[in-house]
């Protein structure tokens, strides 16, 4: 990576040093590992002040321009951002330059990320192939029974690779490649997924709208957004005796959407996801969707905060409701009359 990133157990001790951190420290990755930050800086740095804060408040934090330097390090001031690293107390800092200017400073990061964005790519597609390949192989001589599950695996297989291919060309979930799509078919793929991975002790509840026409969105990030959602009532009823989740689609009226002419009333298709878990607690609820926020231990915060930019960029939107008795997750997508339609 082009910047350097330091790994710290729960006790502050240096877990992880990348060769730019080795640079930046002035010392080896042998002679770093193992050691507290303390011995590396003076008591009063500024570095470990932001490192308490950090684990006070938890999540992901970011501060602009601290100094690191000691008596063996040459000072120099940098922006640095840390987050917590699994369910041991690890943190993980970044340290990032500080640039002349705003459009210096978006250019290197964009050119960062890029770069973390193409060596990830490269990561996941090797190891993929030999699975989606491994998976044609076995169809040949699987028995009727398990066609399913290999067909399964072939296809989430196909959907990671187009995924991977639009993270590495920088493309986020702003830019939708939609299209005229079954949501039936996409959301029966989901719960297919969850019942065969993470969701196999959970009864799932399917009532779909038989009349609701194909709408115009993206069908990956469909299954995204919706694979998010049930992954999440999933999670939210692990402790319940009788997990049950239900999965909904069905028009609603009288929802205004923001279109080029202004916001005019259109309907919306809605999916819903409902799950029999103790709801979300009052003290979050206004927070679900923000990026890195989450109360699960070892949750990345992240799921939640796709879904709502998905649905901003399909023009919809994503709303919660929150009982003691469960939650339902609501997605609401904007229906257009089609070309040909009947007025």
């Amino acid at each position: 990576m082009p910047f350097a990133v330091i790994g710290l157990s729960r006790r502050d001790t240096v877990s992880f040093v990348n060769p730019a951190a080795e640079t930046l420290l002035q010392r080896s990755a042998p002679l770093l590992r193992g050691r507290p930050l303390t011995d590396l800086l003076p008591e009063d740095a500024p570095l470990l002040d932001f490192i308490g804060r950090a684990r006070r408040e938890g999540g992901v934090m970011s501060a602009r321009s601290i100094r690191v330097g000691s008596p063996h390090i040459a000072p120099i001031d940098l922006d640095v951002s840390a987050s917590p690293d699994g369910d041991d107390g690890g943190l993980v800092l970044t340290f990032l330059p500080i640039t002349r200017n705003t459009q210096d400073e978006t250019n290197a990061e964009v050119n960062a990320f890029a770069q973390i964005a193409r060596m990830l790519g490269h990561e996941v597609k090797n190891p993929l192939a030999g699975i989606v390949g491994a998976a044609q192989l076995l169809a040949r001589q699987a028995r009727d029974e398990q066609q399913p599950l290999l067909s399964l695996i072939r296809e989430e297989g196909a959907r990671i690779q187009r995924i991977v291919d639009r993270f590495t060309a920088f493309e986020t979930f702003f830019s939708p490649r939609t299209r005229i799509t079954n949501v039936h078919i996409v959301l029966d793929s989901v719960i297919d997924l969850a019942k065969a991975s993470f969701g196999a002790n959970a009864r799932f509840d399917l009532q779909y709208d038989p009349s609701l026409p194909e709408i115009d969105v993206d069908p990956d990030h469909l299954h995204e957004a919706a694979l998010n959602l049930v992954k999440n009532a999933v999670e939210a009823v692990s402790s319940a005796k009788q997990a049950r989740i239900s999965v909904a689609t069905r028009y609603r009226a009288g929802f205004r959407f923001a279109g080029r002419d202004g916001p005019r009333a259109r309907g919306a298709l809605e999916i819903s996801v409902t799950d029999n878990g103790p709801g979300v607690p009052e003290t979050t609820v206004a927070r679900v969707f923000e990026p890195f926020f989450t109360t699960k231990s070892g949750g990345a915060g992240i799921g939640l905060a796709v879904v709502a930019e998905i649905m901003q960029a399909h023009g919809g939107f994503v709303v919660l409701d929150n009982s003691a008795s469960g939650a339902s997750l609501r997605l609401l997508f904007p229906m257009t009359r089609q070309k040909g339609a009947a007025k």
